[in-house]
């Protein structure tokens, strides 16, 4: 069988389907050989090479609540408030979730593992918003950097996926060796090409975004959630036309950073639509 490479995109908590992905192939006793992810797609796929297995993941995200991961960032709002009426306050709004509570808890669910502690072969996808350049926190000895990228080896997984789990404009920077890191979406949505540096031979890539959208939008917010929509989906289109063997679209629709209620539902369409691909899958793996 050809080595499997699994490339996880963000996409916020649609990205729980993930978790439906991986308990299809574990069903079906597909092994995966190496895993790249993006925001969320580092959180499940970081968790499931440190052991936890798709099941498991699901349990523990059938238990969360919004409070377990989302810190909002009372106090700098009302600092940058104080900025604006008081004359010689200065003060930056830099995220309205602070991003502690989820890396508390991704610490918690790894025991704390470095990246070196993982066995699978794991990338997980950032960008320093300084810079502009994609960052690949990584364990796999292929990867080098370039003019393209910074590689980062020394890290615990609980950081690699807070800065990759940044949103801009949503949660904190999460500052890393001096560097300001963001989601890793807005270099790469769907990490795919860092699949091919690993060493896979056969890559299934995950887009949480839509081909199509079959719902009209209204109002200021829905716009723009759809344009980022869109414009994320087209920073990974290349890349999977090139690279990826085979394209999963759950099809998820936008789901709120609270809307932890909604898991078992977006687990589930993320099998339905992964046992769809599994005989292709398997061809492709012989």
């Amino acid at each position: 069988m050809k080595s499997l490479g699994l490339a996880l995109g963000g996409g916020g908590l649609r990205g729980l389907a993930h978790i439906g992905v991986l308990q299809v192939l574990e069903d079906h006793h597909i092994k995966v050989s190496m895993i790249s992810g993006t925001s969320i797609g580092s959180i499940v796929g970081g968790l499931y090479a440190c052991g936890i297995s798709a099941y498991e993941l699901e349990a523990i995200a059938l238990r969360l609540k919004p409070s377990d991961y989302l810190d909002y960032n009372i106090s700098g709002f009302i600092k940058y408030l104080l900025s604006l009426l008081v004359p010689g306050v200065e003060a930056q709004l830099n995220g309205i979730i602070k991003g502690c509570k989820l890396e508390r808890l991704i610490y918690q669910l790894s025991d704390g593992r470095s990246l070196s502690q993982i066995k699978i072969p794991l990338s997980i996808i950032a960008c320093d918003i300084n810079s502009g350049l994609e960052v690949v926190f990584t364990n796999s000895v292929n990867i080098v950097g370039s003019h393209r990228c910074i590689i980062i080896y020394n890290a615990l997984l609980s950081e690699a996926v807070r800065c990759s789990s940044s949103i801009p404009a949503t949660f904190v920077p999460r500052f890393f060796h001096g560097r300001q890191m963001v989601d890793g979406g807005v270099k790469t949505m769907v990490p795919v090409w860092i699949q091919k540096l690993m060493g896979a031979e056969y890559i299934l890539a995950v887009n949480l975004g839509q081909r199509e959208y079959n719902k009209p939008v209204a109002g200021l917010p829905q716009i723009i959630s759809r344009t980022i929509n869109i414009l994320t989906y087209e920073t990974s289109d290349t890349e999977e036309k090139i690279f990826a063997d085979i394209l999963l679209f759950p099809g998820v629709e936008e789901v709120p950073l609270d809307g932890i209620d909604q898991a078992r539902a977006i687990i589930k369409q993320g099998r339905l639509a992964m046992q769809k691909l599994i005989p292709e899958l398997k061809r492709g793996l012989k």
